[in-house]
């Protein structure tokens, strides 16, 4: 058993804190492509208590209902993005609607890709932006 350290849930909460700067434009840009050669420097740990730290603080700052803050799919991707690239590790968010004509209303989801694996151009019904 890997006991967490510290450090790991004010990573968490620090992301859960700055998730409204990073959603406009070049700042989202930065998480919707893969980071480049060197971008990423390798830190000690594993990210799994950092991401359960940002989705819980997320959780809590979403019912002050604050509009800064919202516990959704966007939100919860972008948290899981930026801790596992604080920890070194390659990914990207994806943004995905649903096509046109699939007898369902306007649909879209984020999510979060590891690797440098090539883009999607589809998820199921849903087609991924780019």
């Amino acid at each position: 058993m890997t006991v967490a350290r510290p450090a790991a849930y004010l990573v968490g909460g620090v992301v859960a804190l700055s998730l409204p700067l990073w959603l406009g434009g070049s700042r989202l840009a930065q998480l919707v492509r893969a980071p480049g050669e060197g971008e990423l420097r390798s830190r000690r740990g594993h990210p799994a208590a950092a991401l359960e730290a940002a989705h819980r603080a997320l959780r809590v700052l979403a019912r002050m209902r604050l509009p800064w803050w919202r516990n959704t799919c966007l939100y919860r991707a972008l948290a899981e993005c930026l801790v596992l690239r604080h920890y070194g590790i390659t990914c990207r968010v994806e943004l995905g609607v649903t096509r046109p004509g699939t007898g369902t209303a306007i649909g879209a989801h984020a999510w979060v890709v590891r690797g440098h694996g090539d883009p999607e151009r589809s998820v199921g019904s849903m087609a991924v932006l780019r």
